[in-house]
């Protein structure tokens, strides 16, 4: 559990939502419409300019940011402090911890989502990515990433080469939290009987989208409010206990939540994915603060 890039989580002086997560600009999401007409412009040679992304936020409106409130981490962390020296027997304060973290912590669900900025970013990506393949097959989609090379490989190691097509490349948390997802969720293709691309139905795009989600936001939590919880407890005599526990819990979670699917995901614009992103990342937050609030 957690990331190459560890930290000591967000001090509560922190901004509810980083400013450099604010307006960030959205580009051509991978095998859109734009993006293939430009590509097969090219190939003609005509000469036409490439597609410019996005300027503002896809044109959204958030409210304003309240300040952040002192010490709003500490009711998670105690919480996932109890649940952690449990060895992960104490369900109700891990459910507690998640709810203290959404309310508290990142001041709502909503906020919840927007802090997820590179894991949502990658998760549009993914699904930019799974829509060349349904829409035009795998060989296609590889040319137009320019991943020919990975033709006639095993699945797991073409999803591998996708990483930098999903995956923003650099050094922060943030950025960490979305690769480690990845790779983590290409592990378990073999448990979702995902063997190779006859076996990418829209049903199996779901899954591979849903355990991506999840394990973003288990990383999240684990930086946010994990690393604390490690610290101040002691006897950790059963890790795999917990983990376990932690983990099946934002997994079952993200599933329940999820009210959108895939059946049309080849027809779909980049504006319809990320819409599907948000909501789905909204829902699950969403049921993750209901489900701490049945616990008191």
């Amino acid at each position: 559990m957690g990331t190459s890039g560890t930290s000591s989580g967000s001090s509560s002086g922190t901004p509810l939502v980083p400013t450099w997560l604010e307006n960030e600009p959205l580009g051509l999401l991978p095998c859109s419409d734009a993006l293939v007409m430009q590509q097969q412009d090219d190939i003609g040679g005509n000469g036409n300019p490439a597609a410019q992304p996005d300027s503002e936020d896809n044109g959204k409106e958030f409210p304003a940011i309240p300040p952040p409130q002192a010490e709003r981490f500490r009711g998670a962390r105690t919480n996932f402090s109890r649940f952690v020296g449990s060895g992960g027997s104490n369900v109700r304060s891990l459910r507690r911890a998640v709810r203290d973290y959404v309310r508290s912590g990142t001041g709502g669900s909503r906020n919840a989502v927007r802090r997820m900025g590179a894991s949502r970013s990658a998760a549009s990506n993914a699904l930019g990515v799974f829509r060349g393949i349904q829409r035009d097959g795998i060989q296609a989609t590889l040319q137009r990433l320019n991943l020919q090379k990975l033709s006639g490989r095993k699945i797991q190691d073409v999803f591998i080469g996708f990483t930098e097509v999903i995956c923003r490349d650099g050094g922060s948390v943030d950025e960490a939290i979305a690769r480690d997802a990845w790779l983590e969720t290409i592990a378990e293709l073999d448990q979702f009987g995902i063997d190779d691309f006859d076996a990418l139905s829209h049903e199996a795009t779901q899954e591979i989208f849903l355990s991506f989600l999840g394990h973003t936001i288990e990383s999240r939590l684990y930086q946010e409010i994990g690393i604390n919880g490690f610290r101040f407890s002691e006897g950790l005599d059963d890790i795999d206990g917990f983990d376990r526990q932690f983990r099946d819990y934002i997994q079952r979670t993200v599933r329940d939540s999820f009210t959108s699917d895939f059946e049309k995901l080849s027809n779909m614009s980049d504006e319809d994915i990320r819409e599907i992103v948000d909501k789905t990342y909204l829902e699950a937050w969403d049921l993750l603060q209901q489900l701490g609030d049945r616990e008191g």
